[in-house]
């Protein structure tokens, strides 16, 4: 065991290889500890979920089995929702009863073009190591890959990594905003936040692409990453996500 993996908490180090083996069952390889932090930091992922996520691994949150040693705060290490259940980050961002973690999920399952490969079911080692998510591209007759098969796959895995990234930081975001600021949230209200947050990624690589023109591949990178949910009226998705 490398030397460093002596100043990881125990549960950092259960992290790390619950996402290494989950994103090995979607990308095909075996990643490292050093590849799997260095994943918190890829430039598909908003820069406020890359921190969501790098602290997530470090067990940085305030959460579950923190608050069982400290007199008088036992009961914060709960979930309210579910009585009995710790409050763990794969609890609040999967496991909960609560409205938010289903209404989300399901709307990016349902975005999700199932061309290239099913919906994976959400888990916390695939939140944590979305910035690895890279989906095998589809061997030929000749056993090579073909070009056009190559740059789809690499645009489906943005997306993948988009939705995986946007959905979990919203489903933490609007957990602290019930908990610490007391707000309640309607189904139409969570509806709304997740379909902006997507949105407003579609429209930041659109303006990339404008002013980018000239670097051709940024352009077919978004291109790859978008084009089958703008044109796939099957998905039924509101006006804002079809432009």
């Amino acid at each position: 065991m490398n030397q460093t993996h002596l100043e990881y908490k125990r549960i950092t180090l259960s992290l790390l290889d619950i996402s290494r083996f989950t994103i090995q069952t979607i990308s095909s390889s075996l990643e490292t500890d050093a590849a799997i932090w260095w994943s918190c930091r890829s430039k598909d992922i908003s820069k406020n979920v890359q921190a969501f996520i790098y602290k997530t691994l470090n067990a940085a949150y305030r959460i579950g089995d923190f608050w069982v040693q400290i007199p008088m705060y036992k009961h914060r290490a709960t979930c309210s929702l579910c009585p009995g259940e710790t409050k763990t980050m794969e609890h609040i961002l999967i496991q909960c009863s609560g409205p938010t973690c289903q209404i989300i999920w399901k709307l990016a399952e349902k975005l999700w073009p199932s061309t290239h490969r099913n919906w994976p079911t959400p888990n916390i080692g695939i939140i944590l190591s979305c910035g690895l998510i890279s989906i095998p591209n589809t061997q030929q007759a000749n056993n090579a890959p073909h070009h056009r098969d190559t740059a789809l796959k690499k645009g489906a895995s943005r997306l993948l990594k988009i939705l995986i990234s946007e959905s979990a930081h919203l489903i933490w975001t609007l957990r602290c905003e019930r908990v610490i600021q007391e707000t309640s949230h309607l189904e139409g209200n969570i509806k709304k936040r997740w379909i902006n947050i997507i949105d407003c990624r579609l429209q930041l690589d659109r303006a990339i692409a404008s002013k980018t023109r000239w670097d051709r591949k940024m352009t077919i990178r978004v291109k790859n990453t978008w084009s089958d949910i703008i044109h796939d009226t099957a998905n039924n998705q509101p006006p804002q996500m079809t432009g």
